[in-house]
């Protein structure tokens, strides 16, 4: 009888694990060794695979190419929602506490003494399963743990940074374990070089994966820690592992992203992207002074760009995801023309910030701008906050000037378009606090230097941002732009227009051109007599419009004053003071003989004094419904005033500011100089025609549907706060004339 031979043995393969770490024992039935540098590790198909510090067996599991630790806890299974069960979470924390340097961002090296030092030591990482509720002891307390700690630290080399060492906190050691099965690096405050010889810090989350890959990023003015602001220290650094914790753990913050308005990583990188967060000059620990929307800070984005097209890990392709703050710059930056800058998301932005988001009307946007500057981007430095004095220079400059506000201006840039040519993707809000409704679209029709663009018109347009359905969108486009994989994303309509129905419902237009090309502009004429509708009681005492120019002249008047009431530091502006709704003039129309589709630019004609030598005038457009009821079209609730309902459209002017400048004025949108030299105040009884623009909207009014215009003193209720100059408020009247020889109007966007 023969005996049969020895069955061959497989190949050798090579597996990494992930983190790296590096140093870790490990057996398998065939092999041993110690983990490289690199976390690799050689096995053979079909065996099982164990890892070990010392004589502790950290656990063992079917050997493959790449494994991590959350593997080697049965409970867990490497399932990335059970990482806060306490057997793998102990574990994570034991082994991360023993990289030599103490920065598991970089991976775990661990010091070929630990394992002689710890010897067969045993210790416990999977408390008893305890009745619910109830809780076992903390691992940090383990006295077998301690001693361990005491014998390492008092063994020179093996810690080599953060001594004496502590155990990891939970919350870092769970969030680099998602990295690690996600398959993302993490590197923070990476210096990149700038042209002046200082340097911005960016935290870079890149693929585990060797390789070359395309790269997308955002420069913040908010800081780039986890959701909101920067580290400074390590209760910092603690707090914010803890926040990020919480967010992958069910989200009991409710927090919307990783940080805020920028690209989230565990979405992006595991799709094939290095992912890239910059703080801008003077945030963070970025060096320099703040100079928010400046020349100077679009030349830093420059070279930031350039520095990440040329790294190894990157395929010299960079594109740009973003909103608000992070959108707007996007346009600053492709106006210099980085040659690495392939392609851009620019969601709720703004391009000529003067007239879109700062001095809309003439009027300073105080309620946003005072929040923004002070509770916003207040965290946004460590120490003693280095900025320029963009803010006071903002307050002194009030009118347009180009050296303040142009191309190169000295405080605001307002990048020349012509030379945006990178293919741009904006998303464009139709509700805003003061920013961003009108902007967006503006800037889409600025574009026409770009290779290609898309331009989406949406109601929820933040949190729409980060939903799977827009992710996957946005990354087909890069996959598009990026990866040059042709996957049909420019074969569709490049205009895609959300009408809002009401209640958050709404149906999608696909077009080929913003505006729309075959809208019809049709206008209700304002007529100061009373009207038979008496249904509010807000408005007791309404006037009338409709599609007919009325055949009587009339006028109406109202107090420009009213009591602001006690200033707080939020974009509503006060707590108290006169009710904004009730203010001004209204006028309502009769109930809609037809259903009506509207989308796009508003405006207003009217012919306007006031008995003092100038006047604001605040219009805002609304639907009420056959209850008459004021219909809320929004399907997110603004912050700004959560209790009243933001108008279909609104706009306002200063009225000494109501020059046009005719060039870029057009059909649909008035457009004023708001140059010093065409300041015109009013004469004493002196009538004037005014146009004001209503910030691009939409809305289905259904047939019984009535149209509801407000004008004001001051800013409507359901938006923020403006500047008030009480030397031409206070005891003044305003009068709006109606009738054949004053033709004041309402100009609406009506699609066919």
């Amino acid at each position: 009888m023969t005996q049969s031979s020895a069955p061959a043995l497989s190949p050798v393969l090579t597996g990494v694990f992930a983190g790296p770490i590096a140093g870790l024992k490990y057996q398998t039935p065939t092999l041993s060794g110690i983990t490289t540098d690199n976390g690799e590790f050689q096995y053979r198909a079909n065996e099982a695979i164990s890892f070990m510090v010392g004589g502790i067996v950290l656990g063992s599991v079917e050997a493959a190419p790449r494994l991590n630790l959350a593997q080697l806890a049965n409970r867990v299974d490497g399932k990335i929602d059970k990482l806060h069960d306490p057997s793998i979470t102990n574990l994570a924390r034991f082994v991360h506490t023993l990289d030599q340097e103490g920065n598991i961002e970089s991976g775990v090296k661990i010091s070929p003494q630990v394992h002689e030092l710890i010897g067969s030591t045993p210790i416990n990482f999977s408390p008893p399963v305890m009745p619910m509720g109830q809780a076992g002891g903390d691992f940090a307390d383990d006295p077998t743990l301690l001693k361990i700690l005491e014998t390492l630290n008092a063994t020179p080399g093996v810690f080599t940074a953060k001594t004496p060492r502590t155990l990891c906190e939970a919350a870092s050691s769970r969030n680099e374990l998602r990295r690690n099965i996600r398959g993302i690096i993490k590197t923070t405050d990476v210096r990149i070089p700038l042209r002046d010889g200082t340097y911005v810090c960016a935290d870079v989350f890149r693929p585990a994966e060797p390789g070359r890959y395309p790269v997308v990023m955002s420069q913040t003015f908010y800081g780039k820690s986890f959701y909101h602001d920067c580290i400074c220290n390590e209760a910092d650094a603690i707090s914010k592992e803890e926040m990020e914790d919480r967010y992958f753990s069910g989200n009991p913050d409710g927090a919307q992203y990783e940080n805020h308005e920028n690209v989230d990583s565990s979405v992006w990188v595991p799709e094939g992207y290095v992912c890239i967060r910059v703080d801008a000059r003077g945030v963070g620990n970025s060096q320099g002074e703040q100079a928010p929307f400046s020349v100077q800070e679009a030349e830093d984005y420059y070279d930031a760009i350039e520095w990440a097209g040329t790294q190894p890990w990157s395929n010299g392709n960079v594109g740009l995801w973003g909103m608000s703050y992070l959108a707007m710059t996007q346009h600053h930056v492709a106006s210099l023309q980085p040659p690495h800058l392939k392609a851009m998301i620019a969601q709720g932005t703004d391009s000529d910030i003067y007239n879109e988001a700062l001095y809309g009307g003439g009027i300073f946007g105080s309620g946003f701008w005072n929040w923004w500057w002070k509770i916003w981007s207040g965290n946004n430095h460590c120490g003693e906050r280095r900025e320029t004095p963009w803010m006071a220079r903002v307050l002194d400059t009030p009118f347009n000037d180009p050296e303040a506000y142009g191309t190169n201006g000295s405080i605001f840039m307002r990048p020349d378009m012509s030379k945006a040519t990178a293919p741009v993707w904006i998303v464009g809000p139709q509700v805003g606090a003061i920013i961003h409704q009108l902007g967006s679209s503006e800037t889409f029709i600025r574009s026409t230097a770009s290779k290609a663009r898309k331009f989406d018109f949406t109601d929820a347009w933040f949190p729409d941002s980060y939903s799977n359905k827009s992710l996957a969108e946005h990354i087909r486009y890069f996959d598009y732009w990026l990866k040059g994989i042709d996957n049909g994303v420019m074969d569709e309509a490049p205009v895609r227009v959300q009408v809002r129905t009401g209640n958050g419902a709404h149906f999608v237009l696909h077009e080929n051109e913003w505006p729309i090309a075959r809208t019809e502009y049709r206008r209700w004429y304002f007529d100061a007599r009373p009207s038979t509708w008496q249904n509010d009681e807000r408005r007791p005492n309404a006037l009338r419009i409709s599609e007919t120019v009325p055949t009587e002249p009339s006028t109406a008047e109202y107090d420009a004053h009213l009591d602001l009431g006690t200033p707080t530091l939020a974009p509503a502006g006060s707590s108290d003071g006169t009710p904004r709704w009730s203010t001004g003039i209204s006028f309502v129309s009769e109930p809609m003989s037809e259903d009506m589709t509207l989308a796009g630019y508003m405006k207003v004609g009217l012919w306007v004094e006031s008995s003092s030598a100038d006047m604001d005038v605040f219009v805002s457009f609304r639907v009420l419904d056959e209850h008459d009821k004021e219909i809320r079209y929004e399907s997110v609730v603004l912050p700004v005033d959560p209790v009243h309902i933001h108008p279909v459209g609104h706009g306002l002017l200063k009225v000494s500011r109501r020059k046009l400048d005719v060039e870029r004025s057009t059909e649909y949108w008035p457009v004023h100089t708001h140059l010093e030299e065409d300041e015109a105040p009013l004469q004493s009884g002196e009538v004037v025609p005014v146009e004001i623009g209503l910030n691009p909207s939409t809305a289905l009014i259904r047939k019984g549907h009535r149209l509801l215009v407000d004008i004001q003193p001051y800013a409507p209720a359901g938006v923020p706060v403006r500047a008030y100059d009480e030397s031409y408020h206070i005891d003044a009247v305003n009068k709006i004339y109606t009738g054949p020889e004053h033709p004041s109007y309402l100009q609406l966007p009506i699609i066919p």
